[in-house]
């Protein structure tokens, strides 16, 4: 048992991996003989057609998808060509209505002002009393 200590220890102060003599002189040569020959494809010349053809795809689908919502939607044409759609809202407000909204906006922003300029001159005083 003892004897396996001390080889092991042994073996532990050397590399046990060695490179035969003379490998690395001529790997390289060795190695690209081994290779085959490799060939050079022209480039392939790119017609018009196959060019465009992506973009006409792209143009036929996005006339499908707009015939599609449109059948999907679907438009009433039986008042003359109007379109009526039952999502729509329409908000019908009298002038009466609209007079009232801008007085109340009118007096809420002279009232704004007011506060602003007596907020302004009260700040003026305290610094006169300083």
């Amino acid at each position: 048992m003892k004897k396996e200590l001390n080889s092991l220890k042994e073996i532990k102060k050397e590399n046990p991996f060695r490179v035969p003599d003379g490998y690395m002189e001529g790997l390289t040569s060795q190695i690209m003989s081994q290779l085959p020959e490799k060939s050079i494809k022209e480039a392939r010349q790119v017609s018009l057609s196959e060019r465009i053809r992506p973009w006409l795809y792209m143009a036929g689908m996005f006339a499908g998808l707009g015939l599609f919502f449109n059948v999907i939607v679907g438009t009433d044409k039986s008042d003359g060509g109007a379109i009526s759609d039952p999502l729509l809202v329409k908000n019908e407000i009298s002038a009466e209505t609209l007079d009232a909204l801008r007085a109340i906006e009118n007096e809420e922003y002279l009232e704004y002002i007011e506060t602003q300029y007596t907020d302004y001159l009260l700040a003026e005083e305290w610094i006169d009393l300083d």
